[in-house]
């Protein structure tokens, strides 16, 4: 026993010069010397909790707890011992006769036990524990330390450190500082609040800390450039330290980007420090795995082809604070980002191509499973599967953009070449949808013309039939190719799809009923629509029922059904707000709609506020130029009746736009000729925007004070462009003026007198 003890071992005790101590500490850490700022912090949580008989601190390689420890041993208030452990001390003679001497330079009272242990037979249990637990209680109050505790595995030793856990004595402290988790009993002090647990999640840098730690080591950087180092660290000390050390020595006049991967120091690290003392079997797990974003045990074992990654996972988690828990069940884990970065490194430089393999494996068990479609994307795009990449985004699409996440669905199509894209027919079809919600028309077109050089007769993963009747839905809403084309598409999706499913049915039967409603045969609309409404039952159709709502408003106001016109408007705002669709597409033409018999009804004013909120929503009309026609129309006659003619010119020269080189536009194109022509009287007349604004209530018997009251003028204001209306149409009374309109193509809205419609 007496070489052993000659040995250089840390053991450390409180008294004499502290400074050195730590100095010495630190000298012996591993590099690189993990910055001491931040740690103030958790002394002061060591000091709060000093009462508490055991604390853990436990985290991987680089998060400073042994540098936490050597400072608590000499501001604890207590006299204290430090211990670093090593492998031998899992050779409980060993551990106890450190044990002891550890003890004795608190105080020159356990001699006497380096003579039982140096016996033939020591009597551990008998002699030994007993009086060092002893030894300790007359030395109370008092700070043992123990670092390193992952170094000691065999049961022996371990069952020496369990009776000091459960022989602390009152108003003394065991500190425990491990890589992992220690295999102790802990159970019953945890329950029972008797353990402090600091773990890596703690013992991490805030941003306030890393910035700190920048000023010490002089690294003039901007905020989002330390922000950045900081996110990628984690707040892992050893990582900043590293990172800050790697940009102030290659600092330059570009303010010190950034480099992305890993950096070479924090892989050696990280290789050094964790990776080689892991398992072989632990290994390979980890850099299999590293493929992945997130991890659960079923996903890791298909990755793996094999089965036990419950238990890796788990055996990681306490050993590995690089590798961490997302939830409470240790469900789902993921890697350190810096982690992540080495390992994956590491994976393709030992196994070229291997990763390829993992991936795809990961990508077929996301694509199964259902549980995380962007993974499942992401993984088949990396591994250079098209194919399954295209079905994943075919499928997902839908899912996106009812749920408002336009912009991730964007990431994923941006990750993929136009090649790519175009080289299959379901991404193709993807992509197109996107890029028309984006209101890129050219793409939209582009990308859907190439999906229809694929093979078609096959079946489609947003629940289709086959690739054809997919890519004909997209055609027969984007309608590039005409409103004929557009109504022969929709027939053709709902004579495919109609025995598949409610969806297909109810949207290709909108789709017909817009087509007619644009070929000037509102009644075949009509009963298209109103099919459409009957089907379109589920939840998850309620976009499609407003917008069949909205273009029967639009309907019964071409046929004269007003009253129908009306309900059909009313339902399509309600189902708007009961769904959640106020800043939809839906709802930019549910306000039209409403516009649209608010003016016929004379309640001008509601009618402004509702076209306002139309024009808000303007942006939504994405890449659909028949749309974007149609409802700049409406908009420019709705504003026309408003008085407002300068809006109206402008919403003509959209819908000139929009149409501009495009063929087919059924009757597009005439009602923009006609909007144009009633600006053109409009202006030859010379009518004032306030004068406009009074003849829609020509044609109605409200007397003059009503009509005052519902523009919120004053009587007088009223009489006076009345006055000058038939002065320039050249006529004396109200219906002679609606006559000589009439004649000149400026047909006043037809509305009924009765209030509050």
């Amino acid at each position: 026993m007496a070489s052993a003890l000659a040995s250089p071992r840390q053991v450390s005790t409180s008294g004499g010069e502290p400074r050195k101590l730590v100095e010495a500490f630190v000298r012996h850490s591993p590099r690189p010397r993990v910055p001491t700022i931040g740690r103030r912090r958790l002394l002061r949580v060591l000091a709060d909790e000093a009462q508490a008989p055991i604390v853990v601190v436990s985290a991987s390689a680089g998060y400073g707890k042994s540098i936490l420890a050597a400072q608590w041993s000499i501001e604890c208030g207590r006299p204290s011992a430090l211990l670093a452990l090593e492998g031998r001390d899992n050779d409980p003679i060993v551990l106890l006769n450190y044990l002891v001497e550890s003890v004795d330079r608190l105080a020159p009272c356990a001699r006497r036990l380096h003579a039982e242990l140096s016996s033939a037979a020591p009597r551990i249990d008998d002699v030994v524990l007993p009086a060092l637990a002893r030894e300790l209680a007359s030395l109370s109050p008092i700070e043992l330390i123990l670092d390193n505790v992952q170094e000691v595995s065999e049961p022996s030793s371990l069952a020496i450190l369990g009776f000091l856990i459960e022989h602390v004595p009152p108003g003394s402290q065991l500190m425990l500082v491990s890589r992992g988790d220690p295999d102790l009993p802990l159970a019953s002090r945890r329950l029972a609040g008797e353990l402090l647990d600091i773990r890596a999640d703690r013992l991490a840098f805030d941003f306030d800390e890393t910035r700190a730690l920048a000023v010490r080591r002089g690294t003039d950087q901007s905020e989002s450039v330390l922000n950045v180092v900081h996110e990628r660290a984690e707040g892992w000390a050893a990582g900043l330290e590293l990172a800050l050390r790697t940009m102030s020595e290659t600092a330059s006049g570009d303010g010190g980007a950034v480099a992305p991967g890993p950096q070479r120091e924090v892989a050696d690290y990280l290789l050094e420090t964790v990776l080689e003392q892991e398992s072989e079997q632990h290994r390979t797990f980890l850099l299999a795995t590293s493929v992945l974003r997130r991890m659960s045990a079923p996903l890791c074992d298909a990755v793996l082809g094999t089965s036990g990654s419950v238990n890796v996972l788990r055996e990681l988690e306490r050993s590995n604070s690089f590798v961490i828990p997302l939830d409470e069940h240790r469900g789902w884990y993921r890697y350190h980002q810096q982690f992540a970065e080495v390992l994956r490194s590491e994976l393709d430089r030992q196994h070229p191509g291997l990763a390829s393999v993992y991936l795809a494996r990961a990508a077929e068990w996301h694509e199964r499973n259902g549980s995380d479609p962007e993974e499942a994307f992401r993984c088949a795009h990396e591994c250079g599967d098209v194919g399954r990449t295209g079905r994943v985004a075919l499928a997902c699409f839908g899912r996106f953009m009812a749920g408002g996440d336009q912009e991730t669905f964007r990431s994923w199509v941006e990750e993929c070449t136009s090649g790519e894209i175009a080289s299959d027919a379901q991404l193709a079809i993807a992509a197109a949808w996107l890029y028309s919600s984006l209101g890129d028309s050219v793409m939209a077109q582009q990308y859907a013309v190439a999906a229809g050089r694929a093979e078609m007769d096959q079946p489609s993963a947003d629940g289709a039939s086959s690739i054809r009747s997919s890519l004909a839905n997209l055609r027969s809403v984007l309608a590039y190719r005409g409103i004929h084309q557009m109504l022969t598409d929709a027939e053709y999706v709902y004579a495919a799809e109609r025995e598949t499913s409610a969806r297909w049915l109810a949207e290709s039967s909108r789709t017909i009923g817009v087509a007619n409603l644009l070929l000037d045969r509102p009644d075949e609309a009509i009963a298209a629509l109103r099919e459409a409404l009957m089907v379109a039952t589920s939840p998850g159709l309620a976009a499609t029922k407003v917008l069949c709502l909205d273009y029967l408003t639009f309907a019964g106001a071409e046929t004269g059904r007003w009253l129908e016109a009306r309900k059909w408007a009313r339902e399509a705002k309600a189902l708007t707000a009961e769904c959640n669709l106020a800043q939809e597409l839906p709802a930019l033409i549910a306000y039209t709609g409403k516009a649209t018999v608010l003016v016929h009804d004379g309640d001008l004013y509601r009618a402004a506020q509702e076209l306002a909120e139309a024009r808000n929503l303007s942006h939504l009309l994405g890449g659909m130029r028949w749309m974007t026609a149609d409802l700049e129309l409406r908009w420019g006659n709705l504003s026309l009746h408003l008085g407002d003619r300068l809006s109206a010119r402008e919403h003509a020269g959209n819908a000139s736009a929009a149409l501009h080189g495009y063929d087919d536009p059924g009757n597009l194109q005439s009602r923009l000729a006609a909007l144009e022509e009633r600006l053109a009287r409009a202006s030859d007349l010379q009518l004032t925007p306030a004068e406009l604004r009074v003849i829609p209530f020509l044609p109605t018997h409200l007397l003059v004070k009503e009509i005052a009251a519902r523009l919120h003028l004053s009587t007088a204001t009223v009489k006076t462009h009345l006055h000058g209306i038939f002065n320039k149409l050249d006529v004396s009374t109200r219906s002679e003026a609606v006559d000589r309109m009439e004649q000149l193509g400026l047909e006043a809205a037809r509305a009924l007198p009765a209030a509050g419609r």
